[in-house]
């Protein structure tokens, strides 16, 4: 028997406008109709209306899930083209917040892919070590999400001592998790079964 079944516009594992009509004869997929939306959200027309400080404001919320990298993107470009050197301090400090940011995103997809799959014991392990690098963040910044650590011409905060030897020990205590999740997804045998020879493109 033959359905239709719709998805989307907006679906929470989706974070832009897509609407999906899906033909299937049983649990195959014989067909998809994709309609891709953009959602324009006004940044660049608010940018020009701005001055450089305030749009980093801006760029930061292009994304929630990397938005330390938009606002470095912005910075480095501005930097290059006033020809501004930036301290070496800030430069490692802005390297730790992009790996920080790195690894709650890697934590993020894996939690998300292997919920979608239906694992939802891997996605609670992967979003347990998401939840430790996210801690770190706030410590560090202040906020979980949206750091405000990056400034033309540097960093708007430095790193303490204390701040810096609670990331190494976060660090520390995340090789474990990490071993972990690493072999959950290569060995295990049901998500092997639910993944290999699945969504294949001629």
């Amino acid at each position: 028997m033959g359905y239709t079944i719709p998805i989307g516009p907006y679906h929470p594992s989706l974070e832009e406008p897509v609407h999906v009509k899906l033909y299937t004869e049983g649990e195959l997929i014989t067909d998809a109709d994709v309609f891709i939306g953009y959602n324009h959200r006004g940044i660049e027309k608010l940018a020009s209306e701005r001055n450089y400080i305030q749009t980093i404001t801006l760029v930061e919320r292009v994304c929630g899930i990397c938005s330390h990298s938009h606002t470095l993107a912005y910075c480095l470009a501005l930097e290059k083209i006033a020809d501004m050197k930036v301290p070496k301090r800030a430069s490692y400090i802005r390297v730790i917040f992009c790996e920080l940011e790195r690894l709650h995103s890697h934590f993020l997809w894996l939690g998300l892919a292997a919920h979608i799959i239906g694992f939802d014991s891997a996605f609670m392990y992967s979003f347990a070590a998401r939840e430790k690098v996210m801690d770190t963040l706030e410590m560090l910044s202040g906020n979980r999400v949206n750091y405000a650590m990056n400034i033309v011409g540097g960093c708007r905060r430095d790193i303490s001592k204390d701040q810096f030897d609670r990331l190494i020990k976060m660090l520390q205590e995340l090789e474990e998790p990490y071993e972990k999740i690493l072999y959950i997804f290569s060995n295990d045998k049901t998500l092997e079964l639910r993944t290999k020879g699945v969504g294949k493109l001629s």
